[in-house]
């Protein structure tokens, strides 16, 4: 049996590229402006790859007194190719700053929050993130660790002293523009919170049906409370009220399944009754309607419009006709909340504790024409 190679050293390094050790520390924590000459740094480099050096984690940890280890605890979001994008963005803002991740899956059986919190604790990471694939309530309490916490996607119901949990979804102005992801900020909470704002993107998908001059619109919302229906559902009636017109609500659903049962229903309606325009609560309910749109033939979007919500992954591109869509910013929430985080561990106090709403912009594509009879 072959004798295990032994760990090369910083010393080794040293005395392959013939320098000290201090140059190689300088030189490998990248601090050799104006110290070390740009042909003795790459010696080092050289030395270091030639002997496959890699630097002790443990020394770095005694050393920095951080272990640069970010726990994040989630739920099925792992699985979920549509909102895994923000941990895979909250990854690489982690990855970028030098820093990698442990995960939990609560929504595996006998993992709970506290548990995941106690376990990664234990692991001595530097601080916690808590991330939900839909936006939700969840309970921090103060001193739930000694570490920086962030929340991604939801929210908590445990208030800072003397005032009371913000809204779940606010947004002070209405915006209309495109380009967005934008930010409002609002708060005081206990930990930086970063989710989307579900209301205005309610209320922009109302404002495009109603530019393009529907009048008659509906929208297929789903069949619970959460807080996503609750803030989709103000949004978009709010626009409507605004135009001067009274909305329609289906309780649809969440799934493909839902939308085709919900549009079946509808589209058998006699045409000058039924919308022009529909709204769903979710790409997978708008890919349902589009399918009951196609075996009833109606055109979509000479004779009905329609607007999705997610923006999911490889999917609402894809559909027949491409769906116009309200994207959730899971991108952008993601290394917010990761940076923010990062400050947090970094900086300690630097980092105040509110509520970032990320604006959630209009996809454009195929599905959204002007109702017939208007030129």
């Amino acid at each position: 049996m072959p004798t295990p190679r032994k760990r090369a050293t910083s010393q080794d390094v040293a005395t392959l590229a013939g320098v000290s050790r201090a140059t190689v520390s300088m030189v490998l924590n990248d601090r050799t402006e104006g110290t070390v000459s740009e042909e003795t740094r790459k010696r080092v480099l050289e030395a270091a790859k030639t002997l496959q050096y890699t630097r002790s984690r443990a020394a770095l940890t005694l050393r920095e007194k951080h272990t640069r280890t970010i726990g994040i605890i989630s739920d099925e979001i792992m699985t979920s190719p549509w909102a895994g994008r923000m941990l895979r963005a909250a990854n690489q803002a982690a990855h970028e700053r030098g820093y990698f991740t442990l995960s939990m899956d609560r929504s595996i059986e006998g993992i709970t929050q506290e548990s995941a919190i106690h376990t990664l604790l234990e692991r001595e990471v530097d601080g916690l993130m808590i991330a939900t694939m839909g936006a939700v309530h969840v309970r921090v309490e103060p001193g739930a660790a000694p570490i920086p916490i962030a929340l991604l996607n939801c929210f908590n119901t445990c208030a800072p002293a003397s005032s009371t949990p913000p809204p779940d979804f606010t947004a002070e102005e209405r915006l209309t523009q495109e380009e967005g992801p934008t930010v409002t900020v609002t708060g005081p909470t206990l930990f930086p919170e970063f989710g989307p704002d579900d209301y205005q993107g309610g209320f922009r998908a109302a404002q495009r049906l109603i530019d393009v001059g529907h009048e008659r619109i509906a929208m297929f919302t789903g069949d619970d409370v959460v807080i996503a229906k609750r803030a989709r559902d103000a949004g978009f009636f709010d626009a409507c009220r605004e135009a001067g017109i009274k909305p329609r609500f289906v309780s649809a659903g969440w799934e493909l399944d839902d939308g085709f049962r919900a549009g079946s229903r509808v589209l058998a309606e006699p045409f000058n009754r039924r919308p022009t325009g529909i709204f769903c609560i979710r790409d997978r309910v708008a890919a349902g309607l589009l399918q009951a749109a196609a075996v009833a033939g109606v055109n979509v979007p000479h004779d009905l419009s329609v607007i999705g919500f997610d923006d999911e992954d490889y999917f609402a591109e894809r559909l027949t006709p491409p769906l116009t869509t309200i994207a959730l910013p899971h991108i952008e929430m993601g290394r917010a909340a990761m940076s923010a985080l990062i400050d947090e561990i970094e900086q300690p106090k630097s980092v105040v504790p509110d509520r970032s709403v990320f604006t959630c912009p209009l996809v454009e594509r195929q599905t959204v024409a002007r109702p017939k009879g208007l030129s």
